[in-house]
């Protein structure tokens, strides 16, 4: 790996160190959601600071270039992503799901309660 190219690697992952603590510091994004990206950048800067481990783990994997390994290993960094992202939705489905019959019932709670006092149910929104 030239010098060029390990210098532009270093610099791309401490960049990438420093976006993601800029975005948990504004609340962008949750500690829990950063990990991911964390694991990520601190990855790809021992891979930057150390192209050595590239070889030996290339060599303890079988495969048969580097770059074939550093792809691998993103796409699979790429998958545990939209596990995690696909798991985050589904739970917000549900939580909204809930919430919207939890709504309905005091809704209806309140149309009722508005019924048996006999005021009038006023339904449109003040501006």
């Amino acid at each position: 790996m030239s010098d060029k190219f390990q210098a532009f690697m270093i610099l791309g992952a401490l960049v990438l160190l420093v976006i993601i603590f800029v975005l948990l510091k504004h609340g962008k994004m949750t500690v829990k959601y950063s990990l991911l990206w964390l694991c990520l950048s601190l990855v790809l800067l021992v891979f930057a600071l150390f192209p050595y481990v590239v070889y030996v783990l290339r060599d303890l994997m079988g495969v048969e270039m580097p770059v074939n390994l550093v792809f691998m290993l993103m796409f699979c960094f790429v998958l545990l992503v939209l596990l995690s992202l696909s798991i985050a939705i589904s739970q917000l489905a549900e939580k909204s799901k809930r919430l919207t019959q939890a709504n309905a019932i005091l809704e209806k709670r309140v149309r009722e309660l508005e019924k048996a006092l006999g005021t009038p149910t006023d339904n449109t929104p003040d501006h």
